[in-house]
């Protein structure tokens, strides 16, 4: 698998994602707001609307690559890249005293060490096909460690950027396995041989929390500059630290800052701004017309990294980058009413497939109508079951590579 990705637009070639598994069944009322979830998703439902998803990038000649198909992999043909994730889940999730059970494939079989790695592990779970009583009461529910509802938001653990990758730090604690997952894929299987992770690495203790970054924050301008969205889920410590790595390695010239509330409603860059095309973004302008106080990283002397405000705001900085005027199209057409509606269903998180073609839910109409008034291509895809993690198109894939024009 080759890895290259310059920017948000071209035409997409080979993408990551996970259909929602047996671990949105673990929700419920009493825990669903600590996983992440405004509501219980009904997962046939989702299946069946992440299963049409897919079908539609295909369609595309886009190849799909399920996160979940390359963690079996590793767990059957890895031993050692195996061990070392499943002790690093325990000890991450305090009960490092279970990863010999887990490990023992005479107790668990491959496939069902696949499923824990989502769906969690309950005391009786552990119990049953260890023979052991836990020492412990369990705090969480009678779960030893819990599921991992939002691994359908494959955008948030990692980020290729040019050929490297950036192995992202999650905000909540809930969220941190699918770092994990996700990093020790990238690290060991086989498939991702040859790349570098420039960026949170397992062995880059230094790089791990509070340093969080999460991938819905990041967005590629171009070759040679990124955005970073400061939000709820990202802190500007990180993007400092990220952009020395970025630098020294000779990937990317330019970070910039973008501060967004920091509020659930918004907890990603790319809830409230997509770029669908070469000079063209979506934003929702009750969030994008305020922002302010934008800072720049740029490389200084060796080692060294220059923070300094950015005199310019946000449209001018698209319009230089772009090498052209930027043509912002508003979420819901601009109507403050719809916005605010359309915002809440990922309106604004449409996922580009190619220049001025993208991926959205159908329920959007209002966007819908205002993208295909500026030219923009929609491919419609229901999603009133994978909405409810708050999370659109753009939220539940990775993209690996793209063809450079």
């Amino acid at each position: 698998m080759q890895l290259n990705i310059q920017n948000e637009y071209d035409p997409l070639e080979a993408v990551l994602v996970h259909r929602p598994g047996p671990e949105i069944d673990r929700l419920t009322h009493d825990n669903m707001v600590e996983y992440l979830f405004e509501d219980i998703p009904y997962l046939k439902r989702m299946q069946e609307e992440h299963d049409a998803f897919c079908e539609t990038m295909r369609n595309q000649g886009i190849e799909v690559v399920y996160l979940e198909h390359l963690l079996a992999e590793l767990l059957k043909d890895q031993p050692e890249a195996k061990k070392n994730l499943v002790e690093t889940i325990c000890t991450a999730e305090n009960v490092p005293a279970i990863a010999p059970d887990l490990l023992d494939e005479s107790k668990v079989s491959n496939d069902a060490l696949l499923d824990i790695l989502f769906t969690g592990l309950t005391v009786q779970e552990f119990q049953d096909f260890s023979g052991k009583r836990v020492p412990q009461t369990s705090p969480n529910g009678g779960m030893l460690f819990g599921p991992t509802p939002n691994s359908y938001f494959t955008r948030d653990p990692a980020v290729v950027v040019r050929e490297s990758v950036i192995s992202c730090k999650m905000h909540y604690v809930r969220r941190l396995r699918e770092t994990i997952v996700t990093r020790s894929i990238l690290e060991h299987h086989p498939k991702f041989a040859g790349h570098n992770i420039t960026y949170g690495g397992s062995n880059s203790p230094t790089e791990d929390r509070p340093f969080t970054i999460e991938g819905g924050d990041i967005i590629i301008l171009n070759e040679e500059a990124v955005l970073v969205g400061v939000s709820e889920r990202t802190r500007s410590e990180t993007i400092e630290v990220l952009a020395q790595k970025a630098f020294d390695v000779g990937k990317v010239k330019r970070f910039y800052e973008i501060p967004i509330p920091s509020e659930r409603l918004f907890m990603h860059l790319d809830t409230v701004f997509t770029i669908v095309d070469h000079a063209t973004v979506v934003w929702y302008p009750g969030v994008m017309e305020g922002i302010k106080s934008i800072m720049k990283f740029e490389s200084g002397s060796p080692g060294e990294v220059v923070r300094k405000t950015e005199p310019r705001n946000l449209p001018k900085i698209l319009s230089d980058e772009f090498g052209k005027e930027v043509t912002i199209i508003e979420t819901a057409g601009g109507d403050e009413h719809y916005a605010s509606r359309e915002q809440r269903t990922d309106g604004t998180n449409v996922f580009a497939v190619g220049p001025r073609k993208v991926i959205g839910y159908d329920r959007n109409e209002r966007t819908i109508a205002a993208l295909n008034k500026a030219g923009i291509e929609c491919l419609n895809i229901q999603g009133s079951e994978l909405v409810r993690g708050l999370g659109g198109p753009r939220c539940m894939t990775m993209p690996l590579r793209r063809k450079h024009i």
